[in-house]
């Protein structure tokens, strides 16, 4: 593919240029963000074709849905054909992929590494909708109104729509804490709308599809289709798209990671190793099923994790081999 930016017209010529030929600016767009190595000024260029107008950025969700409908259909002939599917050498890049992918073995292994990547080696499709993203290891503060404040944990992704009455943030991966002073503010993340109207919250996005809502202090609101729970300080709930949890009251403080911290309150091997990928650049892989359910309690600083790499060594006999930030635990 080109290294060229796919066309980015200009906000008055969005009426003339057509909704068939935004489309296939976006798919373009799509393609080049998903099969290419796009860089900084890549993306920076993609929000601002985005951004021009609402068909462009309509244009721009009509592809999404394009990626998502493949991607469940590729996913399907996975299931049912897995035989057929074999990793390709080399990925086509065309728009052809789009509608004409699902037909074959091989694009339906394509469309399913970009739908589902492997190993979190790239973005989701979800997260190119973001406005800001943090890597693996990196944390960022923000500032959604003068009395809004977000940060940022590891592998987050959001997008943020100002307005000046109520500034929303949309939580597409990760975990973020929203700290309002006196001005309310609304959080998305899947089914659920956290409107806070003052407080300390933190939402983050957990394995199977749930989202944990806690309220540190203050008082906020979570909308879900199955009924609208009130959260005051030291609750949390949890949902999903179609269960929600009654209220309880928090175990502990203000997450570990606000204070530069990883803790490891008697985990199982398994999910200390999901922990410390979350934040460690590279790779830690368990390859000893034996292992997989040995308890280990710690806490390290964020930038030390491989201080925990080297204790299980040493406390739980872990042998530890290492190659570049790949490191293999037998």
């Amino acid at each position: 593919m080109s290294t060229a930016h796919p066309t980015s017209g200009s906000a008055s010529g969005a009426s003339t240029t057509g909704a068939s030929a935004l489309r296939e600016q976006a798919h373009d767009w799509a393609i080049k963000l998903k099969t290419g190595a796009p860089t900084t000024d890549d993306v920076t260029a993609f929000h601002a074709w985005r951004n021009q107008s609402q068909a462009h950025a309509f244009a721009w969700s009509q592809a999404c849905e394009d990626w998502k409908t493949l991607g469940q259909a590729a996913q399907l002939f996975e299931q049912r054909h897995p035989q057929k599917v074999r990793r390709p050498e080399r990925v086509r890049h065309s728009r052809r992929m789009f509608f004409g992918a699902a037909a074959s073995a091989f694009g339906a292994l394509a469309v399913v590494s970009i739908v589902r990547p492997p190993l979190g080696l790239w973005p989701s499709w979800s997260e190119l909708q973001a406005d800001y993203r943090t890597g693996t290891g990196e944390q960022r503060e923000l500032a959604l109104s003068d009395r809004v404040q977000v940060s940022l944990n590891t592998q987050t992704a959001i997008a943020v729509q100002q307005a000046a009455d109520l500034p929303t943030m949309s939580l597409i991966a990760g975990e973020a804490a929203i700290a309002s002073r006196g001005a309310a503010c609304e959080v998305l993340a899947d089914d659920g709308r956290l409107v806070v109207n003052s407080g300390d919250f933190e939402i983050r996005r957990l394995d199977g599809g749930q989202v944990r809502v806690r309220c540190l202090e203050g008082l906020g609101e979570l909308h879900h289709p199955i009924r609208t729970v009130a959260l005051s300080s030291r609750e949390e709930v949890t949902y999903d798209r179609h269960h929600l949890s009654e209220r309880i009251q928090m175990a502990g403080a203000a997450s570990n990671w606000r204070q530069g911290m990883v803790e490891f309150d008697n985990l199982p091997l398994t999910r200390v190793i999901e922990e410390i990928n979350r934040y460690r650049p590279g790779r830690v892989v368990l390859m000893n099923d034996a292992l997989a359910q040995r308890r280990f309690s710690a806490k390290f600083q964020i930038q030390a994790l491989d201080d925990a790499i080297a204790l299980m060594e040493d406390v739980l006999g872990v042998r530890v081999r290492r190659a570049g930030d790949l490191v293999i635990l037998t």
